[in-house]
Order: structure tokens, then sequence, then C-alpha cells
């Protein structure tokens, strides 16, 4: 019914709890399994992987469940969030190393999906684009912008040499789908900071106007093209893009189902 985490030693389901059919593990008990000292110190690990599923649009409550054990205040786990969690935690540790191939070893088809995909930061970062966006919006409104289309295309222009019609088309990205779900680590981050650049640069104007907005946009973005150019030897519109992060997002969901199936009590 289970597989061992390791060939030889118990499996996995030998150290869960059933309730309601279905499986939980003791957060505590996780903690010392993925080679931390306590509880406490993997907290931040689940706290990214709490994160991960407000992204997802996955309960937290019903993965991450609040409750007392034999070591005091305690979290009861389900094999998704043990899944979440061991991909956040440090990958230096050779236990947590095995864990994840444990879980990716019974998720094959998200396995070979994953094999190269850095998708939680893409994540995070994907979302921080969409927010510093829109602060930058408001530096730009400040700064006398109205035609804040024009604005951020001028941006574009600088940083891809091209607008972000031309640059999706190219690219083979449908026009309604956002660039950014395609974006790789390397490309998510320099958009991210020519995004906070141009928002640093807009308060220092002196008496700005809509067009000396525009020109410091493209600027930014036309240094960091350079730079990008500079160290990787190709330019910001040649890299290449990664898996969509709406596809991701949809196996991690149908994962979650995967591995929280209820407990076959016939067998």
């Amino acid at each position: 019914m289970s597989k061992t985490m390791s060939k030889g030693k118990p499996a996995l389901t030998d150290f869960g709890i059933v309730e309601n059919n279905h499986y939980y593990w003791w957060a505590s008990w996780y903690a010392r399994i993925l080679g931390y000292q306590s509880l406490r110190t993997l907290q931040p690990s689940i706290e990214k992987a709490k994160k991960v599923c407000l992204q997802l649009g996955i309960p937290i409550e019903t993965n991450f469940i609040p409750a007392q054990s034999e070591h005091g205040a305690d979290t009861k786990l389900t094999k998704f969030a043990c899944f979440l969690i061991a991909l956040q935690a440090d990958a230096r540790k050779p236990v947590v190393g095995r864990a994840r191939t444990y879980f990716l070893n019974e998720l094959e088809e998200l396995n070979v999906t994953l094999s190269n995909e850095d998708y939680l930061s893409r994540m995070i970062g994907r979302d921080e684009i969409r927010q510093l966006n829109s602060q930058l919006n408001q530096s730009a409104r400040r700064a006398n912008v109205k035609d804040f289309r024009f604005f951020m295309n001028e941006g574009y222009l600088g940083m891809y040499n091209k607008p972000i019609s031309e640059i999706k088309q190219e690219r083979g990205v449908p026009a309604n789908k956002s660039l950014s779900d395609y974006m790789s680590m390397a490309e998510l981050g320099a958009n991210i900071f020519r995004i906070t650049l141009t928002a640093a640069r807009l308060k220092q104007l002196k008496n700005p106007t809509q067009e000396r907005a525009a020109r410091e946009h493209w600027k930014i973005g036309a240094q960091i093209r350079s730079m990008i150019k500079e160290n990787t030897g190709t330019y910001p519109e040649e890299l290449p893009l990664a898996l969509d992060l709406k596809t991701l997002q949809k196996r991690l969901r149908q994962t979650q189902l995967q591995l929280n199936q209820e407990v076959d009590q016939t067998v």
C-alpha cells in the first residue's frame, strides 16, 4: 500500500496517523526526520509551504492542522504538506534530498515536469512583479503619467528593444497570456530590478512630465538589457522561456488530490 522513503526502511505511512480516512504526520516528528533540531527551526519552511498553498488556491487549514501532541503545540500535516515542506527545506541536508526524491518518485508525471523548474521561486517572483507594477503605476501617477500603457511599454522597449506585443508573438506566448507566467527566474529577477529602479527614479524627478517619466523607464530598461547581455551573452528577448506557471499550478493542485487520497482500509 505504500512505498518506503529509503530501501529497507519503514514506510512513511508507518509513522502516520489515520483520521477521517486520511493520513497525517506530526510536524514535530517530520522536523526530526528532515534533520532539524526542533519544530521551531523547521517553521520557516512550513510557512513557505503554506504560502505556496495560498498561491495555488489550496486551503491551508485542510493541509496544516494545528493540534496538541505529546510535544505540546504541534501541527498535523497531510502528505501534500509534507511534500511542500520538503521542497522548501534546506537542500544541504541529505535527508531533505531523499525526502524530495521519495515524493517525486511517487509523482512520475510531476517529476518530469519539475526536473528543471524552479517553479516555487517563479511563482513568488511572478506575484512580486504584479505587486511592484501596481506600486510603479502609483509612482507614475504622481509623476503626471496619464497614459500608463505608453509608460509601461517604454520600459519594455528599453529592456527588450521591442514592444510587449512583439515580444510575446516572437517568443510564442499567447496574446491573452501574461509574459511573466513564462519567464525563467533570471528574467523575472531582471524585471523586478527594472520596476524597482524605475519607481525609485520617479520619486527623484523634479517637475516630472509623462514624457520624462517614460524616458527614465526606457533608460533603466536599456541599462538592464546591457547587463543581461554582458552577464549571459544573450539579450532578454532571447532568454529561454519556462513552462507556463498556470500549467504547473494546475498539476500541483492535481498532486494534492493524488497525495491526499483517502486511505484504502480494505487492504
